[in-house]
């Protein structure tokens, strides 16, 4: 793993690619090792537009693989979750909340 070449984490580009392609998604999910902004638009803001163009009340999960700080969600936005860490509860969690649980 130390061999990898790891840099900046766009975590708003499955949003982004979604929006481009005319894709209809209900829930995204992205991993990061906590590198979590290194677009050209913040991850809320795709969001919102991905909601806006599609109709879709899309969600969006962050999950960053250490338990370090981390924040993406809009903290007004109750579609949106961060995840610091990841252990075996997380994958319950994202389908919990993906499902409106």
């Amino acid at each position: 793993m130390s061999d990898l070449a790891f840099g900046g984490t766009d975590c708003a580009l499955p949003v982004t690619h979604a929006i481009e392609q005319g894709l209809e998604v209900d829930t995204f999910v992205v991993y990061t090792d906590n590198e979590t902004w290194a677009g050209s638009s913040h991850p809320h803001q795709a969001l919102r537009t991905y909601r806006e163009r599609s109709g879709i009340p899309a969600k969006m999960i962050v999950v960053g693989m250490t338990a370090t700080g981390c924040s993406i969600a809009d903290p007004s936005d109750p579609g949106m979750l961060d995840v610091a860490g990841f252990d075996s509860a997380v994958p319950q969690l994202i389908s919990d909340f993906s499902r409106g649980l």
